[in-house]
């Protein structure tokens, strides 16, 4: 019996068949081994709910300004030398800031004095002039009353006429007269004296003034913050300079009507000065005015910057307040809150921790990163806070990170 041979096709046939066959086996293992190890459930992110203090934040820009400024206002004017102080330099009661020239002013000082010696020898000369009318004038009077007493015997005895006792008397009435405008005239010389030397003096007293005005000295130590003068140009008669006392510096915020009833001195507030740090420190408001800006209708707060860095006055500053403060109260990030209609809710992580449950809730306080929840949740629950926009109520869940 001969034995049947296959042909080449029919085993190149089969042996496709049979390594095909193989190859399916092979791929749906693999993609049964692949589906039972995919994760369950979608990736969230959770957080513990807490308790603790809450408030209304109230951030309002401010700016950093000198406690207490000091005008620099030169007494005298004329052309400014000697400036050596910048804007940032400190400096000491009395210290030297800058010069100005009065020799323009103080030209005539020489002039004025020889003026005085000059009028004072003159008035003195008039003054003894009127004193020796004076004596004159008394000498005169002496004289005429003894005609009048010798007329006057010679007339009882018959001796003189009527006519030379009327003409005694006139005598006399005339030399008293004499006197009283003599010392009319010594009292007009000493009158001019005075009047004519106190004119010049103050003249003189004026430049002498002038000339110690032109040294320019610091009214009180501290930073100076302004300079409106240059050397070789023109100072006097407005600010030269500005100078922070005790170079203490502060934040000044202007707040509402609404916002100021609600503030008080000593209440704490969030101060972040972006030029000095980016880190906020804690500042208590340390007076409040009593009276609106005309111009504005704001009330200005004032709160301290620290002792241990400089502020560079004129930089901004973000200013946080804290009102309507409550304490012990149901907290979470506010990212965590999500609001379907009317309706706001969170979800929660289920004790298997493998499920959520979606929790409607009721919001008081606002932060800058946290809500106050006033129901439906009392603290210690686990909070998703990252993927919950994803979930459903009861959707399995795979927790990849807890704060």
């Amino acid at each position: 019996m001969k034995k049947k041979l296959l042909s080449p096709f029919l085993a190149s046939a089969l042996l496709l068949s049979l390594a095909a066959c193989g190859g399916g086996t092979d791929a749906a293992a693999e993609d049964e081994t692949t589906a039972s190890a995919a994760p369950i459930g979608s990736a969230v992110e959770v957080v513990a709910v807490g308790r603790g203090s809450m408030a209304t934040e109230n951030t309002l820009s401010g700016q950093v300004v000198a406690d207490k400024s000091v005008a620099v206002v030169p007494l005298a004017q004329g052309t400014v030398s000697g400036l050596e102080v910048e804007v940032g330099d400190l400096v000491t009661e009395g210290q030297l800031l800058f010069t100005i020239d009065t020799s323009t002013v103080t030209a005539g000082y020489g002039a004025l004095s020889s003026s005085y010696a000059a009028t004072q020898e003159m008035t003195d000369q008039a003054i003894k002039n009127a004193e020796i009318a004076i004596e004159n004038a008394q000498l005169a009077l002496e004289n005429a009353e003894t005609n009048l007493y010798n007329t006057q015997q010679l007339f009882l005895i018959g001796a003189a006429s009527q006519l030379e006792l009327d003409s005694a008397q006139d005598a006399v009435a005339q030399a008293t007269y004499g006197v009283e405008q003599a010392q009319n005239g010594l009292a007009q010389a000493q009158a001019s004296q005075k009047s004519s030397l106190a004119q010049i003096q103050s003249s003189m007293s004026s430049m002498g003034a002038q000339a110690r005005n032109g040294k320019v000295t610091a009214p009180c130590s501290g930073l100076v913050t302004a300079v409106s003068v240059v050397n070789g140009g023109f100072g006097g008669g407005s600010a030269a300079m500005m100078i922070a006392e005790d170079a203490r510096t502060r934040i000044s915020v202007s707040v509402s009507e609404s916002l100021y009833g609600l503030l008080h001195v000593g209440d704490t507030a969030s101060v972040t000065v972006p030029l000095i740090s980016p880190e906020p420190y804690t500042a208590m408001i340390a007076s409040m005015d009593i009276a609106a800006n005309p111009q504005t209708a704001l009330y200005e707060v004032k709160l301290y910057t620290p002792d241990e860095l400089d502020y560079p006055i004129g930089s901004f500053a973000d200013v946080t307040f804290y009102t309507d403060r409550r304490e012990d109260v149901v907290n979470v990030p506010t990212e965590a809150i999500l609001t379907d209609g009317g309706e706001q809710y969170v979800y929660i992580l289920s004790d298997d921790r493998e499920s959520v449950s979606r929790v409607a809730v009721s919001t008081g306080l606002t932060g800058t990163a946290t809500t106050e929840i006033t129901s439906g949740l009392s603290g210690g629950e686990t909070l998703v806070v990252k993927g919950q926009s994803y979930l459903t109520d009861g959707a399995p869940v795979r927790v990849v990170a807890e704060g």
